[in-house]
């Protein structure tokens, strides 16, 4: 028995000292990039002993040449477990015959681990990802960071080109620990409103809020859905609305249109019978007080310079000070303050806020005019067009809404009224003289209330009663008509021994009178020019933009437009370019975009600087609410805003 034991122990040892050899002649085959030979050594011992076969397998499919990851892994596991069950005798023998150690497995892993992460790196897959860190994420947390990191910021990517909620709810389930789950959420938060709210019913807008009550869009869905109504405008609308949504955020308001509507016109008849109509009305306690006003008939008086309201028995009922007032139109009063005008009804509660430059009533309603054009409301102060009219257009629309353009009453353009006569000008105000004729031309603002006139070379100003202002030796200019008048802020470009500078109010100098030409002040800063150059001076006579531009206009209210020899670019504010100098051309497009051209062709920029629609199109229109047309050589396109893309014809 001992005997067959003892041959059995010789047998053994005389096969893994030849597998060890055999696997030695591999390793010095590989080392030569005898990778056949090599291969076929490892292999040929496999069965006879696998533990040295797995080791030269491991370097086999390392190398460069024959790299398999899959293979290397495999075979360097099968030897790190063997290895370290091996006894302390076996491993010193395995160590002396091929050059081992206790640290290789690990170091090989090392080596393997890091081609992998490289190659998953150069061409990232999430399978590939989820493979390395299977394999590493215990050996190697460093790694994993990296692999995990690099596997949400993919999976997060691919969620955002599916643009659809479920994609984007997957990403956000899948990966609880990704550094984009906060973006995420929000991106499936907007998708899902986007998706669920794309039809704008009713119906859709009504489930949105009971499914998703939690989504932070819901509010909004409130406001659309209250819209739907509104745009209805009608009594009934609103009550439909009330009756409907008991909890919607806007029952107040439409409570307070229902009173509205119904109380038009105002009469103590109809406030009585409201009251019978509408029992559940929140806001009773204010009927009584509306009562007694809706018996009161207003008019408008003068204290102190300044106009409020009575009643027929002499008692002040509104005692707010108007620099101007007008006497109640169908419940409504046209009012100024700081020369800015707005509509209050008899509670003296704003319905249009101060800040028309006029208002002007009409036989339907009232017509309100800003620097941008006219506004028409309607007799109860609702706007009936968002886009500002120009004179002609006004005229037209007015006519359309009553049909009978001369029951329209004139929009107030000046308090003043010029006076020529024999080649000079005068002025006068409610036919009493301000100004006599004598002056070669007379320019006024109603924004500064300076009156200010050409007398030969001579400039002269007055106040609003005619009063001549001490501004000694002013010179009359170029543009003197536009450039000045003192602006709201108070400031007004002069002009002595031909330069140009600038004063405030008081004729107090800000600017020195050194420049050859100029524009008005704009958010506090000066285009001037010096030299044939244009640069932008500061209040207190500094430079802020350097005088080597060819024109700079102001572009209220992004900033200005400045020319150079590169081309046009946008100055937000100092050291703040929204757009360098570069393009043909920047103009405003609709209210919330930039219309630009370069030599690329035209494109779109959101108001904030950034892009839209790259430059490459020779013509760019708005086709609808969804949609803008793009035209180039290559044909007509669509983008498509919501979805931020871009669509063509794909043959």
């Amino acid at each position: 028995m001992k005997k067959c034991i003892l041959v059995t122990f010789i047998l053994f040892c005389s096969v893994a000292i030849h597998a060890q050899k055999n696997t030695q002649k591999g390793l010095a085959a590989l080392s030569q990039a005898n990778f056949g030979i090599a291969k076929t050594y490892f292999y040929k011992e496999l069965k006879k002993d696998s533990l040295a076969a797995a080791f030269g397998l491991s370097n086999y499919y390392l190398a460069p040449f024959c790299y398999q990851a899959d293979s290397a892994f495999a075979y360097l596991t099968f030897f790190e477990g063997a290895y370290a069950v091996l006894d302390v005798k076996s491993k010193t023998k395995l160590q002396t015959d091929l050059a081992l150690q206790d640290t290789t497995a690990r170091h090989l892993f090392y080596q393997l681990a890091t081609k992998e992460l490289q190659l998953a790196m150069s061409a990232p897959q999430i399978s590939a990802l989820e493979l390395f860190m299977e394999r590493y994420g215990q050996k190697y947390p460093d790694y994993k960071k990296v692999v995990v990191g690099l596997r949400d910021s993919l999976a997060f990517d691919l969620a955002v080109q599916a643009q659809n909620s479920a994609a984007m709810q997957a990403f956000v389930v899948m990966y609880p620990n990704a550094l984009q789950q906060q973006k995420a959420k929000a991106s499936y938060d907007l998708l899902l409103y986007q998706e669920r709210t794309q039809h704008n019913t009713e119906a859709e807008l009504k489930d949105f809020i009971a499914l998703y009550p939690e989504n932070p869009y819901v509010e909004k869905v409130w406001g659309r859905l209250y819209d739907i109504y509104s745009q209805e405008g009608t009594l009934e609308a609103f009550a439909r609305f009330i009756q409907n949504y008991a909890d919607a955020p806007q029952l107040a308001s439409a409570w307070k249109q229902i009173y509205r509507l119904y109380m038009q016109p105002y009469s103590v008849e109809k406030l009585a019978q409201f009251k019978v109509d509408y029992p559940a009305y929140p806001f009773l306690e204010d009927l009584a007080s509306d009562g007694d006003l809706l018996l009161k008939k207003l008019y408008p008086f003068v204290q102190n310079s300044t106009f409020r309201y009575m009643d027929t028995q002499g008692k002040a009922i509104i005692t707010a000070q108007y620099d101007d007032a007008s006497a109640f139109y169908d419940g409504l009063a046209i009012v100024s303050k700081n020369e800015l005008f707005g509509l209050i009804n008899k509670k003296n509660e704003s319905i249009i806020a101060l800040k028309y430059l006029d208002i002007s009533k009409t036989t339907d309603g009232f017509v309100a005019e800003d620097s941008a054009g006219y506004y028409i409301f309607n007799n109860q102060g609702q706007l009936l067009q968002k886009e500002a009219l120009q004179w002609e257009e006004l005229q037209q629309t007015l006519s359309a809404l009553s049909n009978q353009i001369d029951t329209i009453e004139p929009v107030v353009v000046s308090k003043y009224e010029r006076i020529d006569k024999n080649g000079k000008v005068g002025l006068t105000k409610q036919r009493k003289s301000v100004l006599p004729i004598k002056y070669d031309d007379i320019v006024f603002s109603n924004d500064s209330g300076f009156i200010f006139a050409k007398l030969g070379k001579s400039l002269h100003y007055f106040d609003t009663l005619g009063r001549r202002l001490e501004f000694n030796g002013l010179d009359w200019f170029l543009n003197a008509s536009e450039l000045a008048a003192f602006s709201k802020e108070g400031y007004a470009v002069f002009s002595k021994a031909a330069k140009l500078g600038l004063m405030d109010t008081k004729g107090k100098i800000l600017v020195k009178n050194t420049y050859e030409a100029a524009q008005a002040v704009y958010n506090g800063l000066w285009p001037v020019q010096q030299n044939g150059k244009w640069g932008l001076v500061s209040l207190d006579a500094k430079i802020v933009l350097p005088l080597t531009y060819g024109q700079i206009l102001a572009f209220p209210p992004f900033g200005f437009l400045v020319e150079s020899t590169e081309g046009i670019g946008l100055l937000a504010s100092p050291n703040n370019w929204l757009f360098n100098p570069t393009f043909k051309t920047i103009k405003r497009f609709e209210t919330s975009y930039f219309l630009v051209e370069n030599q690329d062709g035209l494109g779109v920029f959101n108001t904030d600087g950034s892009l839209l629609i790259p430059c490459a199109y020779q013509r760019i229109v708005r086709l609808d609410d969804g949609a803008f047309q793009l035209t180039n050589a290559s044909g007509i396109s669509y983008y498509l805003p919501i979805e931020n893309k871009i669509v063509q014809y794909q043959p």
